[in-house]
């Protein structure tokens, strides 16, 4: 399984979650759409988008991104002491970060 760093995450003014990868990404990301989870890949902006939280949070649609990325795409996402953190709570960010270490 390939690796992907993420340079950033970001929760959008319209509350999406972005997770962008530090080496762009590759074309083929694009296909994620396909394991129908509701998660697709920005092309211009090179990273993965989550839909507005209804019923789940944006730390139970960042573990979506993880295992659709590792089952659908075969890369499995990690965190860099160079990650950035945009519009993420405390809380939210102490969860992604716990999720990553399991």
């Amino acid at each position: 399984m390939e690796i992907e760093e993420i340079s950033k995450i970001e929760i959008l003014e319209n509350d999406e979650m972005f997770i962008v990868l530090a080496s762009g990404g590759k074309p083929m990301y694009q296909y994620i759409y396909r394991e129908a989870a509701e998660i697709y890949w920005d092309n211009e902006a090179k990273g993965f988008k989550a839909p507005v939280p209804r019923k789940w949070t944006h730390t139970n649609w960042f573990k979506q991104i993880v295992s659709v990325a590792a089952s659908g795409l075969g890369i499995r996402l990690k965190l860099s002491d160079f990650t950035v953190w945009v519009n993420v709570p405390r809380q939210t960010k102490i969860e992604i970060c716990n999720i990553l270490k399991a």
